[in-house]
């Protein structure tokens, strides 16, 4: 439906009679309501800024609404299916600390599968899924009674050189996923994408990334445009698993752009191959290749990680990360990095390596060094340090996508 018809079909339910408000219309209030308190805070400054605005664009998207409908009990399904579209009331990804999930649940970028299995009075939801082509994010919500602990909570109990795992009722214990009916946990399978899983502000509330990374120059991504992914979710105290087939189609565009900048430091050098942007993800493929080969150690001894900035001085919020070496040395290594997308298109990026300080700089392992803000203190190479120009009108229109 496009705004005219919305907007007509709006003026045309308000001459009814006044009645009740409809129970569809009280549920998308609430939903309303709790994602003024639901959305996160992030603590850089400008995400703040931008939460503000959401809030300010979510209440007033609602108040639009509500003011017509509360005049009427009779809603049409031409108008029920127009607010199940409106993107800010009803994303599940506004409980994601993610800028690239939280722009897919405002832009449309969301699919809606609505799959759900109940064993013995407990129910798992999938609400929404998100595919750019490069990762694969789905929402897994808990419904039911009885919990003493979130969906994601797992307590690590150490007993000398045993490590033993506790959940609680209702957690997750197991989690299986199959692309076309093939387990991407079989250790007989080469290109495999790679799955993370991250609590969200909801403690019923779960979120799994299937993560296609590239492997090769000539090799195309581990995840295919199209595919029915099988989600097999295991619960502590319930028997049944949850079985769900939920087809997934890539729903955003990308812009590549192929580079070939080189740094060299210390017999180190760093080749910045490809970025990807997406309306949701920033993927970076670097090649590192130790050049003095007189040493022994490989590019792992020396933990080197990296940061994206943009040109106004914000940095991306990390999501994965895998390396591939190429030979058995470990003197040359395929990194592929995938970042959160920008707030909005930048001028240029630059990609900035560090060396992260240890505790213990003799041992140079185990546990990081931390600041009084509880952050990474940090050994930038400025040396490594590159910067490229981007497309700026280019991706400014892929940002601005509407679906």
């Amino acid at each position: 439906m496009n705004p005219f018809d919305l907007d007509k079909e709006l003026r045309e339910i308000g001459k009814g009679p006044r009645s009740e408000v409809p129970d569809m219309i009280r549920r998308h209030q609430d939903e309303v309501y709790a994602s003024l308190t639901d959305l996160p805070m992030s603590t850089r400054s400008n995400q703040q800024h931008r939460s503000t605005k959401i809030r300010r664009m979510v209440a007033t998207t609602a108040a639009a609404a509500m003011i017509a409908l509360i005049t009427s009990a009779y809603v049409s399904p031409v108008m029920a299916e127009s607010l199940k579209k409106i993107p800010l009331i009803s994303s599940i990804f506004r409980l994601a600390d993610d800028l690239g999930l939280q722009t897919a649940g405002e832009r449309g970028l969301a699919a809606e599968p609505n799959a759900s299995v109940t064993h013995q009075g407990v129910t798992l939801r999938i609400p929404q899924v998100v595919y750019d082509g490069t990762r694969l994010s789905l929402a897994v919500k808990r419904e039911g009674e009885g919990f003493t602990g979130g969906i994601s909570d797992v307590e690590v109990i150490q007993e000398d050189m045993d490590t033993t795992l506790r959940f609680q009722r209702g957690a997750i214990t197991d989690v299986e996923m199959l692309i076309d009916g093939t387990s991407i946990h079989d250790p007989g399978l080469s290109d495999k994408p790679g799955l993370i899983g991250k609590p969200t502000s909801d403690p019923n509330v779960v979120l799994y990334e299937l993560i296609g990374f590239s492997y090769s120059e000539n090799h195309n991504q581990s995840l295919p445009d199209q595919f029915q992914l099988t989600a097999k979710i295991t619960l502590e105290g319930i028997d049944a698993p949850y079985i769900f087939n939920v087809p997934v189609r890539k729903n955003a565009d990308q812009i590549t752009v192929s580079s070939g900048e080189t740094r060299e430091w210390n017999g180190f050098q760093i080749t910045l191959e490809q970025l990807k942007f997406t309306p949701i993800t920033t993927d970076l493929i670097l090649n590192l290749e130790r050049t003095d080969k007189s040493g022994e150690l490989g590019l792992g001894e020396h933990n080197l990680l990296f940061e994206v900035w943009d040109d106004r001085g914000r940095e991306l919020g990390r999501i994965s990360g895998k390396g591939v070496y190429r030979d058995d040395r470990q003197q040359q290594q395929r990194l592929e990095l995938m970042f959160d997308r920008f707030e909005d298109a930048p001028e240029s990026i630059t990609i900035k390596p560090f060396l992260p300080v240890f505790q213990d700089p003799v041992a140079n392992s185990g546990l990081y060094k931390v600041d009084s803000t509880g952050e990474i203190v940090k050994t930038y190479l400025k040396e490594l340090e590159i910067t490229i120009p981007v497309d700026h009108l280019g991706l400014e229109k892929l940002y601005d996508v509407q679906w």
